[in-house]
């Protein structure tokens, strides 16, 4: 009789907090790069356009922006997937202007200024727990991706991309504050169009993040992550590469027909490429600063 009445409230306050923050959907993203638990209700859809601007390397100027147009479905209650289209805005120059020194593994060179269609993602995503029945939310997370250009130089070349993740989602206050946690694994390989052989790398990764109801439809919130990567240069051995801490807050709206969240993301610290790996910032494979916009439309 316990159990019925804790399943029973858990189920009101789930009902309370979407009525209460004008949520339209159950997949809504109250942060911009932790993904919470839940999934869509059987048969509806979802639209999502995410824009990822990228800047500051640590020679001359860059600026990057990772397009993508998503379209997710509801399979039944506890299964969704989607596909997405990808892309590239890349606007950097290092020529001689600012990029004087040695160029360390990885840093750009040269300038791009072009906008690229890339490739797409698969994705699937299973809830196992419910945040609100459950009072625990756990979900299961897998996707591929093909890619066609570099993210980081735009330039051409071959990639496939495995990402999974185990999330967690732990709603207090009655739903009004949602701790979300994404524990991830990323298996990637390139090889350009230029020759060279084929790269392979390994990256897991710890994304945290609180989401605050301030207001009616209106979230506020932090998130933070820390990642690694580890290397197989073509004809090379596996070795270490990198590691990074990014973090920042965001902002998020839900309507009755659609959402939207917009993310800071400052590095604050990684592994320094140009000084032998000494603590510092990572800006090899990322940038200073991101600031990502998403915005879902439910139909």
């Amino acid at each position: 009789m316990k159990a019925v009445k804790a399943i029973h409230r858990s189920v009101i306050v789930g009902l309370m907090f979407a009525a209460t923050s004008g949520a339209a959907s159950a997949d809504e993203n109250l942060l911009g790069y932790t993904t919470g638990a839940e999934t869509l209700p059987a048969g509806t859809s979802e639209a999502y356009f995410w824009i990822t601007d990228h800047s500051g390397k640590r020679r001359g100027s860059y600026s990057a922006q990772y397009l993508r147009a998503e379209y997710e479905y509801g399979i039944n209650n506890s299964l969704s997937g989607a596909i997405y289209l990808n892309g590239y805005r890349h606007s950097y120059n290092c020529g001689t202007v600012g990029c004087a020194g040695p160029v360390a593994d990885g840093e750009i060179t040269g300038s791009l200024h072009r906008t690229q269609f890339s490739g797409f993602s698969l994705e699937l995503k299973k809830m196992l727990l419910s945040p609100y029945k459950d009072d625990l939310g756990v979900a299961l997370y897998g996707e591929v991706t093909y890619d066609s250009v570099d993210p980081i130089t735009g330039e051409k070349g071959q990639g496939y991309e495995v990402e999974t993740k185990l999330i967690l989602q732990r709603p207090y206050l009655d739903g009004q504050l949602q701790w979300i946690t994404n524990l991830e694994l990323e298996a990637e390989s390139w090889r350009p169009s230029a020759g060279g052989g084929t790269e392979y790398a390994v990256a897991p990764r710890l994304r945290t993040g609180l989401s605050y109801r301030f207001a009616p439809n209106w979230f506020i919130g932090a998130e933070g992550w820390v990642d690694a990567e580890i290397l197989k240069p073509a004809n090379q051995s596996w070795e270490f590469d990198h590691w990074d801490f990014f973090a920042g807050p965001s902002i998020h709206y839900g309507g009755k027909a659609w959402w939207a969240t917009l993310t800071w993301a400052q590095q604050i610290g990684g592994s320094n490429e140009s000084d032998n790996n000494a603590t510092g910032v990572h800006l090899a494979d990322h940038e200073r600063r991101e600031i990502r916009l998403k915005v879902g439309y439910n139909f």
